[in-house]
């Protein structure tokens, strides 16, 4: 890979490059306290852009992975019945992406692109996709209560999937450079630009220090147990009373999925459309609710919530789902946690786990 250094205030300059270029920027921008959201750059927004935000909650898998999607629409004409498939094919740069949330889409790509069969959607907006990652040095403004990418081993700074990659220089994220790092050919494109400068070796230094010192101020947590929580889920140790307690204490909302970066659940449904005859859809879907696993019979081989609790995290930490996609669904983002109102985030399951398991061998 390589490195440059520009600017904190040529920083800008970079999403200007990629507008150039015919890319819509997609950008976190900052609400009130510590709410941010993505939303596309324009010439009005663009000096609102910064380097050190919290991350938003609601994922930029969007971008790549629609929350609906026409896949192709039906229509009579004629006399003849025509199907026309829909395809996004614009070019999209998200400026600002976590390494968190790098590791997301990562993993859709193993889904997605990495067995036998490609989902032509997800890759046509794959294939147009750029990604500028900002590794989190801003202990007060990028790492938040619920991160735990430490135990997932995401980040702070991610080590590969980007295009470019942002580092932060300075003291908490009071510096004047940033070190850019390629991740791809593409990125380094970007380099030909005069705002970029070479990069030293004091500077490599610097990052190893920062990083090193980053990493002490993630707050401690439970999930630590990462690991213990993989060998009980995958050699199917967990106590059926734990997953009595999770299915107890979820409130079946699906916001845990709809906020993940690594879910891939969708379902499929067409609907009449005036003047345009019909069209099929694909939407997020989740294993929270109740008609997620119903047959067309009426049949629910997972009616009970506890069940598909179970399923849900079978699906993210067991060792045969980890060796088919070569990645965890679970990048360690903490927005399970922010939204799940009964205390049934990744974090605190994988206490219980460790917990309940414990005490079994124990007695």
């Amino acid at each position: 890979m390589k490195a440059r250094i520009v600017s904190r205030e040529d920083a800008p300059k970079i999403v200007d490059l990629l507008r150039e270029r015919g890319y819509e920027v997609i950008a976190p921008f900052g609400g009130r306290g510590r709410d941010t959201f993505f939303e596309p750059v324009t010439d009005e927004n663009r000096g609102r852009i910064q380097i050190h935000l919290p991350n938003p909650d609601y994922p930029p898998k969007r971008y790549v992975f629609p929350p609906m999607e026409r896949l192709l629409k039906v229509e009579r004409r004629d006399g003849e019945l025509r199907i026309e498939p829909t395809y996004d094919e614009k070019k999209r740069a998200i400026f600002g992406i976590r390494s968190c949330d790098v590791a997301g889409i990562y993993h859709l790509d193993r889904f997605y692109l990495g067995r036998e069969f490609a989902d032509i959607y997800y890759e046509k907006h794959r294939r147009n996709l750029f990604l500028v990652n900002v590794a989190c040095t801003d202990a007060e403004m990028d790492i938040g209560e619920n991160c735990f990418c430490m135990c997932t081993d995401t980040g702070p700074a991610a080590r590969e999937h980007f295009d470019l990659q942002l580092f932060d220089l300075g003291v908490d994220g009071r510096g004047g450079e940033l070190m850019a790092v390629a991740g791809t050919e593409a990125g380094e494109a970007l380099f030909t630009s005069a705002i970029f400068k070479k990069a030293a070796r004091a500077h490599l230094e610097r990052r190893r220090v920062i990083l090193e010192e980053v990493r002490k101020r993630f707050k401690p947590t439970t999930t630590s147990w990462f690991s213990a929580a993989i060998q009980a889920v995958s050699r199917g140790e967990i106590p059926d009373e734990t997953w009595d307690e999770i299915g107890n204490r979820c409130l079946e909302c699906g916001g845990c999925t709809y906020v993940c970066p690594a879910c891939t659940c969708f379902t499929v449904t067409d609907r009449a459309v005036e003047g345009e005859g019909v069209e099929r859809l694909r939407v997020w879907d989740s294993c929270a609710l109740s008609g997620f696993t119903r047959m067309a019979g009426g049949f629910n081989p997972r009616r009970a919530v506890h069940d598909r609790r179970n399923r849900r995290f079978f699906r993210k930490l067991a060792h045969y789902f980890i060796e088919r996609e070569l990645s965890m669904a679970c990048v360690g983002c903490g927005r399970c946690v922010a939204v799940c109102h009964g205390d049934v985030g990744m974090p605190s399951v994988v206490e219980m786990i460790r917990r309940q398991t414990a005490q079994r061998k124990e007695v």
